[in-house]
């Protein structure tokens, strides 16, 4: 090999290195832009979620103790209940938020808590949970996510509420409703959508970078091919036949200088 040939497949070899150094930069960066805004996507919209499930459960949760009821609303209910709880018995009111909870909203466990220790509680069908396994003092943050319930692991919001009393009279105690909502098919659902996203993008980049690769490896293999033969290697070669033929003394016709 020529020592001509032997420069050309350097230069054709460095430049088709450079460009595919820099697709490969390229598609770093985007790899690296998706996956972080994946993340942030994920995030966002899990608290999001977290945020308006504590609210469906304080406004649950509201509804349950009656503490947002007219006291003229008291007479829907069964007078004997009413009256066994306005004189004291508060076990009936507990009873009664734990059944209506568990059957009519999305709530899968609640538990009425009197200093520190869980006097009602129940579990929607089918969901054993132990209430001795279950946190008894409200959070700092004013919710909690677990991440088991019972013998169901996943994702749930749990939201403790200060219970108030006086509808019926009564002072405020160290009394607590906690109310869990299960939310792990919901965080599932956010988490597959954003990931769906991100590896259809990332498909499209990598068939996009390969295509992209195999243009710029064909591109600079011929394009510098072609224009280092035209411009350097037959300008030489002819200079070299130019310089023969003078001298063997067969040349004819004058010496072109650029």
């Amino acid at each position: 090999m020529s020592r001509a040939g032997r420069e050309m497949r350097r230069l054709t070899f460095a430049v088709s290195l450079l460009v595919l150094l820099l697709i490969l930069a390229i598609v770093a960066y985007f790899l690296v832009d998706v996956t972080v805004t994946t993340d942030r996507n994920i995030s966002h919209n899990r608290q999001r979620m977290i945020q308006e499930s504590v609210r469906t459960l304080e406004e649950t949760q509201s509804i349950l103790i009656l503490s947002k009821f007219d006291p003229s609303y008291m007479q829907i209910f069964n007078q004997d209940v009413v009256k066994r709880i306005l004189g004291g018995d508060l076990d009936s009111l507990y009873r009664f938020a734990v059944q209506v909870a568990t059957a009519f909203y999305p709530v899968d466990y609640v538990s009425i808590i009197k200093d520190g220790k869980v006097v009602s509680y129940g579990a929607r069908s089918g969901l054993e949970v132990d209430p001795s396994q279950m946190p008894v003092t409200p959070p700092g943050e004013g919710y909690q996510v677990l991440d088991r319930l019972g013998d169901k692991e996943g994702f749930f919001v749990s939201v403790f509420n200060l219970v108030d009393l006086s509808v019926f009279g009564l002072e405020k105690g160290s009394i607590y409703a906690n109310l869990v909502m299960d939310r792990t098919e919901e965080v599932a659902d956010i988490e597959d959508y954003f990931r769906d996203q991100r590896n259809g993008f990332l498909l499209r980049l990598f068939i996009a970078a390969g295509i992209a690769i195999l243009l710029s490896l064909l591109l600079t293999t011929t394009g510098l091919r072609h224009f280092s033969r035209k411009y350097v290697v037959e300008p030489i070669e002819r200079l070299n036949r130019q310089a023969q033929e003078i001298m063997e003394g067969t040349f004819q016709g004058e010496v072109e200088v650029d």
